[in-house]
């Protein structure tokens, strides 16, 4: 079996309580968090990104607070890149991926291969949202190509309105990355996992929030693309998951009420965000050749998928 952890938008700011996020009690609920992820010793922990509200100072302290849990805790630590991660000056955009140990682009994969069964094997496969972005964006000249994207993007459900502007769309260069990525995995008989900041799909009875509040009546699929609350161009990140059977899920953060939803026989999971769940949240994440479960800790839902 494998084993790792995941969280989701710690979101960790010096600044006082709005709409129900209390950003100075992440750091404390950070390390709840981590002191049982390493009493558990998983492989590795994935952050699923906003480590920071915003502002270059909270920047440092969260980079400093991932070394010391590495440090002490014993724990690899993974990131992801999520949307106010890069809430710091344009001259110091290029330092986030520095901070989150990650290099541009901000997207990868591994493998992971489970020690007592080498036929449990798993490609993940992490995906950079922010990449065509305003709020990413180093210069003006990439602001310009962000707000051109954004528009050809309106959301014919939504009366032709505009995406909202905190998220972004992945490069035709990341999706035909991402494609092949998958296919190579296929091909290994690897099982895969897509990682992003962003969600997809999820039923509406998941979701914990006003935002469906009268879909859970009839539990309606949700595509948040489609809410103009996600991916931009979510519709061809789905399109080419639908592609490979071989990917099992789909794990995001940024919506923190968290949500969760089978399509297509690939489990996708929206983990709830540290900064707005009390006490805390975060997931144990156990893989097998046939099963992903996912174990829950404060506020954080349990949730099951065995393949078909």
């Amino acid at each position: 079996m494998i084993r790792f952890a995941a969280i989701a938008d710690v979101q960790y700011g010096d600044l006082d309580e709005t709409i129900g996020r209390a950003y100075r009690e992440s750091i404390q609920k950070f390390l709840i968090c981590a002191g049982e992820i390493s009493r558990m010793r998983p492989l590795f922990a994935m952050n699923f990104g906003d480590s920071w509200q915003s502002g270059l100072e909270n920047a440092l302290a969260m980079k400093e607070l991932y070394e010391v849990a590495a440090k002490y805790g014993k724990i690899e630590w993974r990131h992801i890149l999520g949307n106010h991660d890069f809430h710091v000056p344009d001259a110091n955009k290029p330092d986030v991926y520095r901070f989150l140990n990650l290099e541009k682009p901000g997207y990868y994969d591994f493998q992971v291969v489970d020690e007592e069964d080498a036929e449990n094997r798993w490609r993940f496969v992490v995906l950079n949202g922010n990449e065509i972005s305003t709020y990413a964006a180093e210069n003006d000249e990439e602001r310009k190509a962000a707000k051109e994207e954004r528009e050809r993007r309106r959301i014919p459900v939504k009366n032709n309105a505009l995406p909202d502007s905190y998220n972004g769309s992945l490069s035709p260069r990341q999706l035909q990355w991402l494609d092949e990525r998958l296919a190579f995995a296929e091909k290994e008989k690897e099982n895969a996992i897509v990682c992003s900041h962003f969600p997809l799909f999820a039923k509406s009875r998941s979701i914990d929030s006003d935002r469906a509040k009268l879909a859970r009546i009839a539990n309606f699929d949700v595509y948040y693309y489609n809410l103009g609350v996600s991916t931009w161009n979510g519709a061809e990140l789905l399109e080419i998951i639908d592609r490979h059977p071989n990917v099992r899920g789909y794990f995001a953060g940024h919506l923190h009420e968290g949500s969760y939803g089978v399509r297509n026989n690939v489990a996708h999971v929206t983990f709830k965000g540290i900064v707005e769940n009390k006490p805390y949240c975060w997931a144990a994440v156990e893989l097998t050749k046939s099963e992903i479960i996912v174990t829950g800790y404060g506020a954080q839902p349990s949730y099951r998928l065995r393949f078909l």
